[in-house]
């Protein structure tokens, strides 16, 4: 007998576990990463499964081993965040994510591929130097409305993936959050 086939990807239980910097009921869980409950349920019971949570009847909440690790991850990115800003791609739902000082940014194509292939429409790639710029591109570009939602260093990367779907576009700039550091690959090669 065939169980049922999971509809959600690794990169989904990175984005749950993710969500447990701040007290989430798990109904509002469900609704912000767009998942139905029962598929949050199994996610919650993989993460528990490799100590990383722990539960009580109120609830689940980082164990020590969790709280350990999503600090290790967000010393690489910050949270991704949902952008509201109508200039940018404005048919499509944003997410932004920034990546810590990553040592690999190279062949820029190839990450944009990354997110279309975890049903993203698509994604632009900035660096910052003293502003955000396309490190592939001649063309010069106003970011400091982008620049005004994230606490950016040099040589930081910032990755806005679009999608009609919020949690493609987060998928997306996971997925190449995860191409890009090695932390975030050791995470998702354990489920």
């Amino acid at each position: 007998m065939v169980g049922n086939i999971p509809n959600f990807t690794k990169i989904d239980i990175l984005r749950c576990f993710l969500r447990f910097n701040k007290n989430t009921g798990r109904q509002e869980l469900a609704k912000e990463l767009e998942l139905g409950e029962g598929t949050l349920r199994t996610i919650l019971k993989l993460l528990k499964s490799k100590k990383l949570l722990d539960s009580t009847k109120k609830g689940h909440f980082l164990s020590e081993k969790g709280t350990e690790t999503l600090n290790q991850i967000y010393e690489y990115i910050n949270a991704p965040k949902y952008l509201t800003i109508k200039s940018l791609y404005p048919n499509f739902k944003k997410i932004g994510i920034l990546i810590k000082n990553p040592s690999n940014l190279r062949e820029l194509y190839k990450l944009r591929d990354i997110a279309v292939k975890n049903s993203a429409e698509g994604a632009l790639i900035l660096k910052f130097e003293n502003k955000l710029y396309a490190p592939e591109s001649d063309f010069e570009q106003d970011y400091r409305e982008l620049e005004s939602y994230f606490d950016l260093k040099n040589n930081d990367v910032l990755v806005i993936v679009f999608s009609n779907e919020k949690r493609h576009a987060e998928n997306g700039a996971l997925a190449i959050a995860i191409e890009l550091n090695d932390a975030l690959k050791k995470f998702i090669s354990e489920f």
